[in-house]
């Protein structure tokens, strides 16, 4: 399954250019700013800047590198299915919620609707809340001590953001919200959530209900009414799980993974949540998983042997410091270190040392 997943997601390196790799298809995630990068750079020796990806706020309303015209597919596709649904998605807030009146579907259509309406150019992140807070329903506005003052809930601008016809825009500082050209409106309903789901059973490889449900925050209930026509059923160590039919022949035989890989954090490898599949040992997800910081993933063979963390000197030097799962062994140190030059690289780094410790 871990080579089907390697294979599937282009981590055998080719020279495709940025905008034809297909895990663009699913989106890759830059959270922090700059892992996406580091993540297109492991699948392509092609330049990584050369390509026309856009952010916004996608997937469990974080960053994520998506071709344009993808975007209004996927504003339909996350757009809540059900008001159980969108209570999952806001779920820290139900409390307001609840003595507000206003129903958790309510509150992001109408902060879409005045981020719309407030939004019309290149506009500050914080003067755009700013203004659609001051828009909105009062029970949907909070007094945040960071910033004295007070504004929408993030979580819920985050959500608004790209219904409402919004794109982020990183490059600048501060990060700027950015109007989508032509966009065709706040949708009216959830719809194309099962060619999403059959989107990431391709890159992702067997997963379950629950699997998929972790990955869009959302129910078991709720995945079922949306779950995809096409899929073949895959026992998984007794677990159920599904794959779409097209993909079975790469299942049974991919090609023997890469010796050594280096992949950032966030990185598409890495956004199944089912944890004791990616690292069965439950006594390392703390340190695979911590609650801030999250690390980047060494894998031996196809396996999480272990993390890794940079440590910067300047801009002349780079310390990728590994923390061993597993013994990565002398005849595969060399791999390891090709591939931390190769980070050294992409963030323009020309010295580079590796330090190895058990964990």
């Amino acid at each position: 399954m871990l080579a089907y997943r390697i294979a599937r997601q282009g981590l055998h390196r080719t020279t495709t250019p940025v905008d034809d790799l297909p895990i663009v298809d699913l989106g890759v995630q830059d959270t922090p700013p700059g892992s996406a990068r580091l993540a297109l750079g492991v699948r392509t020796d092609a330049d990584v800047d050369d390509h026309n990806l856009v952010r916004a706020w996608t997937l469990r309303a974080s960053p994520f590198l998506h071709h344009a015209e993808d975007l209004p597919k996927f504003a339909a596709a996350l757009w809540p299915h059900s008001e159980r649904d969108a209570l999952g998605k806001v779920a820290w807030q139900r409390s307001v919620m609840a003595k507000s009146g206003i129903t958790a579907t309510q509150a992001i259509r109408y902060t879409a609707e005045a981020m719309r309406e407030c939004v019309t150019k290149p506009t500050v992140k914080g003067v755009a809340s700013t203004a659609v807070s001051k828009i909105v329903p009062k029970a949907l506005v909070s007094f945040c001590r960071g910033c004295q003052a007070e504004h929408v809930f993030e979580s819920l601008f985050r959500l608004a953001a790209l219904p409402g016809g919004l794109r982020l825009d990183l490059d600048q500082s501060p990060p700027l919200l950015v109007p989508i050209e032509n966009w065709p409106g706040i949708p009216e309903e959830q719809h194309g959530t099962d060619d999403l789901i059959r989107l990431f059973l391709t890159f992702v490889g067997p997963a379950s209900y629950g699997d998929v449900a972790a990955w869009l925050t959302t129910t078991q209930t709720e995945i079922k009414q949306v779950w995809p026509a096409g899929l073949v059923e895959v026992d998984v160590e007794g677990r159920t799980t599904w794959i779409p039919e097209s993909e079975i022949d790469l299942l049974l035989d991919p090609p023997e993974p890469p010796r050594a890989l280096l992949v950032p954090t966030s990185d598409p490898f890495l956004q199944d949540r089912n944890k004791l599949f990616l690292v069965p040992d439950k006594a390392h997800h703390k340190t695979m998983w911590p609650v801030i910081g999250q690390p980047g993933a060494v894998l031996v063979d196809g396996d999480v042997a272990g993390i890794w963390r940079t440590k910067a000197s300047g801009k002349k030097k780079l310390e990728v410091k590994i923390t061993e799962f597993v013994p990565i062994t002398p005849d595969v140190r060399e791999d390891v270190e090709a591939e931390a030059a190769r980070i050294g690289a992409l963030r323009g780094v020309g010295e580079v040392v590796v330090s190895v410790s058990s964990g």
